[in-house]
């Protein structure tokens, strides 16, 4: 069962996010960085760059925001 985002987070992870999130993905290039704006798009570059099932990148991209959020 896939899980899908909406993109009622936003732009969330636009400009001071994108060190934390390289720093956590170090795969994801600086290309890939300048293109996620939203949740939906971090999973689905983490799902590519490190070939993991969708539900297992979707757990590990809403347990690393819950982390950063807290």
């Amino acid at each position: 069962m896939k899980i899908h985002y909406t993109d009622r987070d936003g732009d969330v992870f636009a400009g001071r996010h994108m060190r934390k999130v390289q720093a956590k993905w170090e795969r994801l290039s600086m290309s890939d960085l300048a293109q996620i704006k939203t949740k939906a798009e971090l999973v689905a570059r983490v799902e590519e760059h490190y070939g993991l099932p969708h539900e297992v990148a979707v757990r590990d991209v809403e347990l690393w925001h819950l982390n950063r959020s807290a």
